[in-house]
């Protein structure tokens, strides 16, 4: 049969022309693991050959599948969550995905809404981010389990909760940067922070402080600054006499962004860096390079993450079982200009 212009190509006539029932050409559209690899290869080429794509609203009205995915991210102010969505993105495309965004604002309740939100449309599956990835954050988890859409957490964890994640390996992180600092005779060390309560940072910083302690070190102080990008800031200023009256010689934040504006702070004072204080960083976000001096930081790379995840849900969806419950990718030293060596 040859294609002509007036001519609507529909299932039935790619069946017809691949010799295959319409049932199979719908297991290859929606389940293609299920179709054998040989009759995939004549369905391909008779689809090619009339450039034909499902129609995605007859796809959901008869699988409720949309291949749509939801993404979850704390703050879109944060730098960081563009990487990760573009490493989603990056995976979602190759396999004929497409995504929405929703982002939480630093709120628990948003997170509820946008679980609502998300029961209201034909989601196959969401990657979520929580705000803070602990046990504040189950009633989204438990959400989505009960209208059974499939979920796994990235850059999050919330301890006790059997949702699959990937994450980097916070606690390493924090090891690397306190091993670099002593490595370089620092030996009054301040920490700034995010919020503890959120998993992730605690992590950091307990890493951070295992290393100094089996050293015989004490941290000089741990303040905690807001999660909220735009506070960050104000928090630094309003703590600023405490910060400079404990003269340390380095300062380790569990964050670029709160490295970069510590640094914008310091040189307000007149504080040479890294001179006569040292700076270090986490996550190694692009600007950090760019930064005067240069950031010395550790490397956490959301973009890998992203696709890391990606595919792991893919595989469930596609083929009924996470790729891993758990997968975890380690962190590294990015050594540039902000640390000097005492």
């Amino acid at each position: 049969m040859r294609k002509t212009g007036k001519q609507k190509v529909n299932i039935y006539i790619i069946a017809k022309e691949a010799g295959v029932s319409v049932a199979t050409i719908s297991r290859f559209f929606n389940r293609k693991s299920l179709v054998k690899k040989s009759t995939r290869a004549k369905i391909s080429e008779v689809c090619n050959r009339y450039s034909y794509e499902p129609s995605k609203i007859a796809s959901a009205v008869t699988t409720k599948k949309t291949k749509t995915i939801a993404l979850l991210v704390p703050d879109l102010e944060q730098p960081l969550f563009i990487d990760l969505i573009r490493g989603v993105e990056f995976i979602l495309y190759q396999n004929k995905y497409c995504m929405s965004v929703f982002n939480a604002e630093q709120s628990l309740e948003k997170e509820l809404e946008i679980a609502k939100i998300i029961d209201n449309r034909f989601i196959d599956g969401v990657i979520f981010s929580g705000v803070y990835g602990n046990e504040r954050e189950e009633a989204f988890i438990t959400e989505m389990q009960k209208r059974k859409i499939p979920c796994v957490m990235v850059d999050r964890i919330i301890p006790n909760v059997n949702t699959p994640y990937v994450s980097s390996n916070d606690y390493l992180g924090g090891k690397l940067a306190a091993k670099f600092l002593l490595k370089n005779n620092h030996k009054r060390i301040g920490i700034i922070s995010y919020d503890t309560k959120t998993y992730i940072f605690d992590q950091r910083v307990k890493g951070f402080t295992d290393v100094l302690n089996l050293n015989g070190i004490g941290e000089e102080f741990v303040l905690d600054v807001p999660l909220e990008y735009r506070k960050i800031e104000k928090s630094i200023h309003s703590n600023g006499n405490k910060i400079l009256e404990k003269k340390p010689s380095a300062i380790f934040t569990t964050s670029d962004s709160i490295a970069i504006l510590l640094m914008s702070f310091l040189s307000e004072k007149g504080i040479k860096i890294p001179d006569e204080v040292s700076v270090m960083g986490y996550d190694d976000m692009i600007f950090s390079r760019f930064s005067f001096p240069k950031l010395t930081t550790v490397h956490h790379d959301m973009f890998e993450l992203g696709k890391v995840v990606g595919k792991n849900l893919i595989n469930k969806l596609e083929n009924g079982k996470y790729s891993k419950r758990v997968q975890i990718l380690n962190p590294n030293l990015v050594i540039r200009d902000s640390v000097r060596r005492i």
